[in-house]
C-alpha cells in the first residue's frame, strides 16, 4: 500500500509541488538523528518522504498520533509509510522500544514538536518529546522548515491544490553534553524554536540568484557523492538505487535553480550536465542493445557541450576519453581522441589515480606499451587508502609486470 502510494506522491512532490530545497549539506547521508520540522499540513509527511528518499540511505520513521492507527486500512498504510503510533497523553514503553529500533537501524526519526498541525505561522508551542529521544540516544537534532505545504493540502481538504513548497534544512542543533539531562532537553527546545522560526522565515522568502545557486550546488555535490559511493566497491545499496538517487538529486537541483542548471557556461550547471551524462553512460551499459547508441550519443553530446565552455573540466575530459575508446569506429570511436582526452584528464586529475589508470590502460589498449609505464608508476607510487584505489594499484602492478616481461618497461615497479 505504501509502495503504491509513494510511486505517485514522490514524483508529484519532486516534479510539481517542490519549489526548492536548501541546506542539504546539513543533513547526514547516513546514521541516526532526529529531524524536527514545523507542521502545517498533512502534506508535510509526503514532502519530507520524497525529499528524504533522495537524500538518505536508510529508512525514515515518523511519530504519528495514535488515532491514525484506529482504522485497519489506514493503520496498515501509516505503518508502511514509517509511522510510529504515539499516545500524546501517555507515551509508553512500546514507543521507546520503537524509537530505539529506528536509531539502531541508523534511521532518521521525524518529529513535529508543535504536536499538531498549526497555521504555518506563527509556530505553536513546542513539546519536548523529540529532544528527550535525542538526548536519551545521544543522536543529533537537525531542524527543517517547510513553507507552502499548508496551501497544497489545507486542513479539511481531500485533494491537493496547485501550490509550491520550499524546504530548508538547518545545521544540527548545539548540544551541551556537560549539562544535566533536563537542562539539555530544555536548551534544545529553546534552540530548536529559535532556529525553526528563522528557517521558516527563510522558506517564506523568495530566494535570490545567489541563494538558489548555492542550494543547487549542494544538491549537485550530493549527487556526485552518491555516484562515487556507488563506484566505491563497498556500497551496500544496489547500483540501480544509487543511479536513481543521483538522478533525483539532479532533478531537485533543477527545480531549485533551473536557470543555473540550464547553463553549460556556469560551473554548477556544467558539473550537473557532466554528471547526468555519466549516469546516462552507466544506464547505457545495462540497456538493451538497440537503445545503447542513442544513450551513448547523449553522453558524448553532454561532455562536448561542457568542454566547449570549460576546456579543463576534469570529468568531462575523462568521460569523453572513455567514450572515444570504448565506442567502435563506425559509431564515432577514435583512439587518437581518446588518448588526448585521457592524457589531459591524467594531468588535471593528478591527485586521483583513476585518471592515471585510465590513461595507462588506454595506452596499453592501443599498443603504446612503453608510454604506459609512466602513468602506471604514478598509480603505484600513490597511497591506496580505500578498496577502490587498492584495486587500481593491483591492476597497475599486473600491467607493469607484463610490460616488464615484454621489455617495454623497468623490471621492478616503484612504490
Amino acid at each position: 500500500m505504501a509502495g503504491a502510494s509513494t510511486a505517485l506522491t514522490r514524483p508529484a512532490v519532486t516534479h510539481q509541488f517542490l519549489a526548492g530545497l536548501e541546506g542539504v549539506r546539513h543533513l547526514p547521508a547516513d546514521g541516526p538523528f532526529v529531524l524536527v520540522a514545523n507542521h502545517s499540513s498533512f502534506a508535510d509527511h509526503l514532502v519530507l518522504d520524497a525529499v528524504l528518499d533522495a537524500l538518505r540511505d536508510t529508512r525514515t520513521s515518523y511519530l504519528t498520533k495514535a488515532e491514525a492507527f484506529v482504522h485497519p486500512v489506514r493503520s496498515r498504510w501509516t505503518h508502511g509509510m514509517g509511522g510510529i503510533p504515539v499516545d500524546r497523553d501517555r507515551p509508553g514503553k512500546e514507543l521507546l522500544a520503537a524509537v530505539d529500533g529506528v536509531f539502531a537501524d541508523r534511521g532518521a526519526l521525524v518529529v513535529y514538536p508543535e504536536g499538531t498541525r498549526g497555521p504555518g505561522w506563527p509556530l505553536l508551542p513546542f513539546k519536548d518529546g523529540a529532544f528527550r529521544f535525542a538526548v536519551r540516544a545521544g543522536v543529533p537534532v537537525v531542524p527543517v522548515a517547510m513553507w507552502g505545504a499548508q496551501h497544497v493540502l489545507p486542513k479539511g481538504a481531500s485533494l491537493p491544490r496547485n501550490a509550491r513548497v520550499r524546504v530548508v534544512f538547518g545545521a544540527p542543533l548545539p548540544d551541551d553534553t556537560a549539562l544535566p539531562r533536563p537542562q539539555r532537553v530544555k536548551a534544545l527546545v529553546a534552540a530548536a524554536r529559535d532556529v525553526l522560526e528563522l528557517l521558516v522565515d527563510t522558506a517564506r522568502t523568495e530566494p535570490g540568484p545567489r541563494r538558489r545557486r548555492q542550494a543547487a550546488l549542494e544538491l549537485v555535490r550530493r549527487a556526485e557523492a552518491v555516484t562515487e559511493t556507488m563506484l566505491s566497491h563497498t556500497d551496500r545499496l544496489s547500483p540501480e538505487r544509487r543511479v536513481k538517487q543521483a538522478r533525483l538529486l539532479i532533478t531537485l537541483a533543477r527545480r531549485t535553480d533551473p536557470a543555473t542548471l540550464a547553463r553549460a557556461d556556469d560551473p554548477v550547471g556544467a558539473d550537473a550536465r557532466v554528471l547526468a551524462a555519466r549516469l546516462t553512460g552507466l544506464r547505457a551499459l545495462k540497456a538493451p542493445a538497440p537503445l545503447r547508441p542513442a544513450l551513448l550519443r547523449s553522453v558524448r553530446r553532454g561532455a562536448e557541450e561542457v568542454l566547449a565552455e570549460h576546456p579543463d573540466h576534469l570529468m568531462a575530459r575523462y568521460l569523453l576519453g572513455r567514450w572515444y575508446l570504448l565506442m567502435p569506429r563506425v559509431l564515432g570511436g577514435d583512439r587518437r581522441q581518446a588518448l588526448e582526452h585521457l592524457r589531459h584528464a591524467a594531468r588535471l586529475g593528478a591527485h586521483d589515480t583513476r585518471y592515471a589508470m585510465a590513461y595507462a590502460e588506454a595506452l596499453i589498449a592501443v599498443g603504446h606499451h612503453g608510454e604506459a609505464a609512466g602513468p602506471l608508476r604514478d598509480v603505484l607510487d600513490a597511497p591506496a587508502p580505500d578498496p577502490r584505489t587498492a584495486d587500481r594499484r593491483r591492476r597497475a602492478e599486473a600491467h607493469y609486470q607484463q610490460l616488464a616481461g615484454a621489455g617495454a618497461g623497468p623490471t621492478t615497479p616503484r612504490g
